[in-house]
């Protein structure tokens, strides 16, 4: 019964993570362009460009840090417990997104006068 649970635990949780990363992306991706056209005035491509890399790059890495995460995950004995690891590694991918999104921010602007000596 346990490898059933963790297996469950593995679907559930790696659909939940992968709807919200791809649509959390995208959303992100779209409006995020307008913040980045601000912070490139006149310069479309460059602004594309780092909007792509942005983006390519949160899906790596959060896709990533997900499939890892699976190999830590102790053994599920229990429906509880199941419910506990989803909420909590859930919770836990949602942080982990706000806090690249808040980096992002900071970081975008830095990039721009370290790359176009403004």
């Amino acid at each position: 019964m346990d490898e059933n649970l963790n297996i469950l635990a593995y679907s559930v949780y790696g659909g939940i993570t992968a709807f919200i990363v791809f649509r959390v992306g995208w959303v992100f991706y779209v409006n995020g362009i307008h913040y980045i056209l601000d912070v490139f005035k006149n310069e479309n491509d460059l602004a594309q460009m780092v909007n792509r890399f942005l983006l390519i790059g949160y899906y790596l890495i959060n896709l990533g840090y997900v499939a890892v995460s699976l190999s830590y995950w102790p053994a599920i004995t229990a429906h509880h417990q199941l419910i506990e690891l989803l909420a909590e590694r859930t919770a836990f991918i949602v942080l982990g997104l706000a806090l690249m999104h808040y980096m992002n921010m900071i970081w975008v602007p830095l990039a721009k006068r370290f790359f176009t000596n403004n």
